[in-house]
């Protein structure tokens, strides 16, 4: 997770996911949510890496890189099959990214054809590219 940090540091400057490649930026945090309905909070994606609700904080109970966040719920948003999962091409409902305004800037999924996703036609590439690295990472 560590080496995923400078790349998705990317999106958080990006805008709305049907403008990812005009080159257009924000300065907001940008939030991760989950599950039935998105209720479940995940993180954050671009604060300070000691905040404590960063997806980068390796103390902290929303770190990906620690092992709360390999052996608890939060892994099932990781997961190489599940309905909620971002590692799960075929997920029907995956992490959506929204920013303190509420605005969705898209799905955090691997698929490569989903138009709203950062792997998809209008994503961006050097996240999704860390987000499968990731994945694999997590699901040998």
């Amino acid at each position: 997770m560590r080496r995923l940090l400078p790349v998705l540091v990317v999106l958080l400057m990006a805008p709305p996911v049907e403008s990812w490649g005009q080159g257009t930026t924000i300065g907001r945090a940008m939030h991760i949510w989950a599950g039935p309905l998105h209720r479940e909070y995940l993180g954050c994606l671009n604060c300070d890496r000691l905040d404590v609700s960063s997806v980068f904080n390796t103390y902290g109970g929303m770190g990906w890189d620690n092992d709360y966040g390999s052996h608890s719920h939060f892994a099932r948003y990781r997961a190489a099959h599940d309905r909620y999962s971002a590692c799960d091409p075929h997920a029907a409902d995956p992490p959506i990214l929204k920013d303190t305004s509420l605005t969705i800037y898209g799905v955090l999924n691997v698929s490569e054809t989903r138009a709203d996703g950062i792997c998809g036609p209008k994503g961006a590439p050097d996240i999704c590219q860390a987000l499968k690295a990731t994945c694999a990472k997590d699901n040998p």
